[in-house]
């Protein structure tokens, strides 16, 4: 028995069965990452070697501050410097056991004073370094420092103040540091 079919029918069933060629743009496939994986590789392994090579990695050495007098070197506990250096805006603050110094480094006084104050919006690092020559000079056993900075200071000035702590040229001041907590 053969089956008939409208022309409407056959129409649909050849346009149904008919094979046709996909567009390269439908064709589903896999990507090919292996050259992606090469130039990622490649590039990883260029920023570890030049990342070693190039970043300069340094070291501070530095201490927190002990509550005990006992691992004190230098002066005796009767007769302690207890030298204190803090970095404010407005310049830095030198002071010991005995009160804080006044400009210039010669005596003492009390409330808010600043012993080395910025001159021309910058830090006077030779007059810091004059005034712990002059304390090193009353107190010659003394090695130890501490050091506090506002949170507002930069990081370039801590390390410029440390370094004017630990020596003035050859002549060594207070090589050991106490790294501290800011005052505001």
């Amino acid at each position: 028995m053969a089956l008939d079919f409208t022309a409407a029918q056959r129409s649909y069933i050849r346009k149904r069965t008919q094979v046709r060629e996909l567009d390269p743009s439908e064709m589903v496939g896999e990507l090919n990452i292996v050259p992606f994986l090469d130039i990622v590789v490649n590039l990883i392994m260029f920023l570890l070697a030049t990342t070693a090579a190039v970043l300069p990695i340094s070291e501070i050495d530095a201490q927190l501050p002990t509550t005990s007098r006992a691992g004190r070197r230098g002066a005796d506990s009767g007769n302690a410097l207890n030298l204190n250096v803090t970095i404010t805006d407005a310049g830095l603050i030198i002071a010991g056991a005995r009160g804080k110094l006044a400009p210039g480094c010669e005596t003492t006084v009390q409330g808010r004073v600043v012993t080395v104050p910025k001159s021309n919006g910058k830090y006077d690092w030779k007059g810091l370094s004059d005034c712990l020559t002059k304390i090193k000079t009353a107190f010659p056993d003394e090695t130890q420092a501490i050091l506090q900075a506002d949170p507002t200071i930069e990081y370039e000035y801590v390390i410029l103040t440390m370094d004017t702590l630990r020596a003035r040229g050859k002549q060594e001041l207070f090589p050991d540091l106490l790294l501290s907590a800011g005052v505001r």
